[in-house]
C-alpha cells in the first residue's frame, strides 16, 4: 500500500543530504537524496514507491535535522477513536506497539534463519570430516589387504599404516569445524 500523499514540501525545508524512511512493519530503509538534475522528483518516486509511515531527514553526518510523518496514522488513530470511543493516545500507543512487535519479530526471524544457516553448515563439515577418516581408514585396509604376508617388514608396514592413521585422526581432531554463534 502506497502512502497517498506527497511529503517532499515538508522534506525541501530541512535540505537533507539523505532520508531515513521507516516503513509501517517498523523495517528502516536508507533513501539517497540525489544532488543534481530533477532531485525532488525522483525522491519523491521512491517515497512513493514504499508504504512509509515516518521519514527522518539527515544532514551529511547522519544527524537528523527534521522528521516528517505519515499523517494516516493520525487518522487511522481518529477513527478507531471513533469505533472505539477510545483515547488517540491509546489509539497512537497501540500503533507504535504494533510496529515495534512486527520489527522485534522480524529481528528474532532473521537471527533464527541464521542460525540455522550456521548449524547446517556445521554440520556439513562434520560429515566432512567423519568422510575424509572413513576414507583414511578404508585405505589402509587397502594398504594391509595389498600387503604380502609373511614377508619380512609387513608387520612394519601395517605398524607404519596404523601410526599414519592415527596422526590423521589426530590432526583432524584437532581442527574440529567452525562453529559460530548467532550474529
Amino acid at each position: 500500500m502506497d502512502s497517498p500523499r506527497d511529503p517532499i514540501e515538508e522534506i525541501k525545508k530541512f535540505s537533507p543530504r539523505s532520508l531515513k524512511v521507516t516503513l509501517r512493519d517498523g523495517t528502516e530503509k536508507p533513501v539517497a537524496v540525489p544532488q543534481a538534475g530533477n532531485r525532488w522528483a525522483r525522491t519523491s518516486q521512491v517515497l512513493s514507491s514504499l508504504s512509509w509511515a515516518r521519514i527522518e531527514c539527515l544532514d551529511k553526518d547522519g544527524r537528523v535535522v527534521g522528521v516528517v510523518e505519515d499523517e494516516d496514522d493520525d487518522q487511522a488513530a481518529e477513527e478507531y477513536e471513533d469505533e472505539a470511543g477510545g483515547n488517540i493516545a491509546l489509539a497512537r500507543i497501540l500503533l507504535d506497539v504494533m510496529r515495534t512487535t512486527m520489527k522485534e519479530t522480524r529481528q528474532l526471524v532473521d537471527a533464527q534463519l541464521r542460525g540455522n544457516a550456521e548449524m547446517v553448515s556445521a554440520m556439513t563439515d562434520g560429515m566432512r570430516a567423519t568422510a575424509d577418516v572413513y576414507r583414511q581408514a578404508l585405505q589402509v585396509q587397502q594398504a594391509y589387504l595389498l600387503a604380502p604376508p609373511g614377508k619380512e617388514g609387513a608387520d612394519d608396514t601395517m605398524s607404519e599404516m596404523m601410526k599414519m592413521m592415527q596422526m590423521g585422526m589426530m590432526l583432524s581432531a584437532n581442527k574440529p569445524p567452525k562453529v559460530e554463534g548467532p550474529k
